[in-house]
């Protein structure tokens, strides 16, 4: 009888890990895959603000920005769920800045918060992978 116990805690115990493991997996891939979407989409903007600094033409960096924000509205429903809101926050206020500054066109203020929102998108992948680190 007691042996049954013990088989049934350690049975328990194993199907608690492969859970917290398989939704660390899942959760891992999500983030892998929507920052680099939004970082190569962040890029993307910075290239076509270097450009339109020499044109003078924003047109393209403004549907960008306009692209890139409904990208973030989206991911960021579910990011809300598995990242520190506080993180989502930096990002939100990044892109904020950097669309204020594109429409203002003070295209050298919006290439700082554009590098500073895909260090964010990076840390918050970085931040969120299970590692020893990041329990301790």
């Amino acid at each position: 009888m007691e042996d049954e116990i013990k088989m049934r805690d350690t049975i328990i115990i194993i199907v608690i890990i492969a859970v917290i493991l398989g939704g660390d997996i899942v959760t891992k891939q999500y983030l892998d895959r929507t920052s680099a979407d939004l970082k190569e989409k962040l890029e993307n903007l910075k290239e076509n603000t270097k450009l339109a600094k020499t044109t003078g033409n924003r047109e393209q960096i403004k549907l960008n920005i306009e692209e890139i924000e409904e990208k973030w509205e989206n991911i960021n429903k579910t990011w809300s769920i598995i990242v520190v809101h506080q993180e989502l926050d930096n990002i939100e206020q990044a892109l904020t800045k950097a669309k204020s500054s594109i429409n203002d066109g003070k295209l050298e203020d919006a290439l700082q918060e554009i590098e500073t929102s895909i260090f964010f998108v990076q840390h918050v992948k970085e931040r969120e992978k299970l590692s020893l680190k990041n329990i301790f």
